[in-house]
Formats: structure tokens, C-alpha cells, sequence
């Protein structure tokens, strides 16, 4: 069984700067934000319409490794779940049911405590990055999972998630 980890977070948390830096510390698969690369082909912007590709797509992106001792999510459908409710105020019931069925041995929440950095067409703005964290806090809380706290500057929060990464099964839920 593959021990799946994800790096989850508001936008402009630096989620794949450390993703790319952990896959390269430790020689790890690790696959990317498929929303990202959906909205970046788009000539509009993200609908309602698009939730269910994108759910799809973020799915096949989480599978594409295959059966691997370890591999990194950068993002993964909770994220997928959490946009749809805050920007379409809707549920999906079957990619909650999707989400249920899957297994992610830890969570590394990267807080909001880097600079913000515009990514036109992919990011709201500082304010909405200060509003989704606390979406991402209150989720990971309700879903009771397990999760590290990922801040300070690119050293310290890769050397917090090479930790996590050596015990992903000392991760507590969120208090």
C-alpha cells in the first residue's frame, strides 16, 4: 500500500516549492495541483461546469504513480472539495465518497506565513489567501486528520516536513 502525503494549504503557501524540494531530498514521486494546469488552458475563467474534470483529473493525477512506497500530493481532493464549496457553494457527493475511500497517512498544512506572490488567473489575493486558511484549518479539524503545522522559511519548513516525513504516523489532528 502506497503511504500517501499531502502538502495542503491556502494559495501562495508554498505547497510546491516544498514539494518539489522533498521529492528531491528524498528521491520521491510526487504529483501536482491538476487544477493548475486545467485553469492555466482555459481562455476563462474557472465555472461550476469545470468541477467535475477537475475532480477527475486531480484523481488520475493522485494515481498516476501507481503502487509506490511513498509518494507526495502536492494538494489533493480536499482541496478540490474545499474550493467547490467556498467558490460554487456546492457539494459533490460522489468526490466526497471518492475522498472517504482513499487513505493519506499525513497532512503537511503549510500556513500563511510567507510573502504572498501573484499567480494571475490562479490566485485571488492576500485577503482570500488569510480567508481559505482558516477553510483548510476548520476542514482538517472537522475530518479530524492527521496534520503538521508547516511554517517559517524554506529551511525550517523543510526540515519540519523531512520530520513529519520519518513519522507520518506521530501526525495528531488538528486540536
Amino acid at each position: 500500500m502506497t503511504t500517501r502525503i499531502v502538502l495542503i494549504g491556502a494559495e501562495s503557501t508554498g505547497k510546491s516549492t516544498l514539494a518539489e524540494a522533498l521529492a528531491t531530498a528524498k528521491d520521491l514521486p510526487r504529483t501536482h495541483e491538476f487544477v493548475r494546469t486545467y485553469a492555466a488552458a482555459l481562455d476563462r475563467p474557472l465555472q461550476e461546469a469545470d468541477l467535475d474534470r477537475i475532480a477527475r483529473g486531480q484523481l488520475a493525477e493522485e494515481d498516476r504513480h501507481g503502487d509506490v512506497p511513498v509518494v507526495l500530493h502536492d494538494t489533493n481532493l480536499l482541496s478540490t472539495l474545499i474550493y467547490a464549496r467556498h467558490y460554487f457553494g456546492v457539494e459533490q457527493a460522489w468526490l466526497e465518497e471518492a475522498f472517504a475511500a482513499r487513505h493519506y497517512a499525513v497532512y503537511l498544512f503549510c500556513q500563511p506565513d510567507i510573502p504572498w506572490v501573484a499567480d494571475p488567473g490562479q490566485r485571488e489575493g492576500p485577503q482570500a489567501r488569510a480567508q481559505l486558511h482558516g477553510l483548510f484549518e476548520a476542514e482538517l479539524r472537522r475530518r479530524s486528520l492527521p496534520c503538521v503545522r508547516i511554517r517559517g522559511d524554506r529551511d525550517v519548513r523543510l526540515r519540519a516536513a523531512l520530520a513529519a516525513l520519518d513519522h507520518p504516523e506521530r501526525a495528531p489532528p488538528i486540536p
